[in-house]
């Protein structure tokens, strides 16, 4: 458990396991969810960029339209996942990380997760992608 009780952050791999019966971390997703609904972490964020990719990693990869469009109106709908925007600095400070984590092969977007998540104070990722090891603290195995 999470000391300080600031904020999460939710990632894409994180949603699409919590809401995909089929996907291998669906039983770890729902029982880290149910943690952050009782408030055990805080303020639970996510960004427009994460739910930009979310709908369309589900409309293209997964090509179901129902399921991008249901992770869209369970993102919109919710009254306890905040859904931040990029600020003008985030997105230079976000072009900065991008081109220092080249080499770990970091998407743009999982750049201005480390850009946000420090802008807010945020100490806990919720994600399975594995190249956020040793950046910030997101055990969720």
């Amino acid at each position: 458990m999470v000391k300080n009780k600031v904020a999460v952050f939710l990632d894409t791999s994180f949603f699409l396991a919590l809401k995909n019966k089929d996907d291998k971390n669906f039983n770890s997703a729902q029982s880290w969810m149910r943690r952050f609904l009782k408030n055990e972490f805080g303020q639970i964020y996510t960004s427009t960029l994460i739910f930009n990719e979310l709908v369309t990693l589900a409309l293209i990869r997964i090509k179901r339209p129902d399921f991008a469009i249901n992770l869209g109106k369970y993102l919109l709908n919710s009254q306890r996942i905040n859904i931040i925007n990029l600020s003008n600095d985030d997105f230079h400070s976000t072009w900065e990380e991008f081109q220092k984590y080249k080499e770990k092969r970091m998407s743009f977007t999982d750049c201005s997760i480390l850009i946000q998540c420090n802008r807010i104070n945020c100490k806990f990722l919720a994600t399975f992608d594995h190249h956020f090891k040793g950046l910030i603290a997101s055990n969720l195995s």
